[in-house]
């Protein structure tokens, strides 16, 4: 396996776990903000 093809399946790698992990934990993280409106989120909005 040549460096440019393990290079491209590192990247796909990256973004795959990107999209799989980081996303739906920021999308679960604002809806929690947004229902519970806990009170570190105002402190640090004030």
């Amino acid at each position: 396996m040549r460096l440019a093809d393990r290079l491209v399946w590192a990247l796909l790698i990256v973004i795959v776990d990107t999209a799989a992990f980081a996303v739906p934990l920021a999308a679960l993280l604002l809806a929690y903000v947004l229902l519970a409106r806990p009170t570190w989120f105002r402190d640090w909005v004030e």
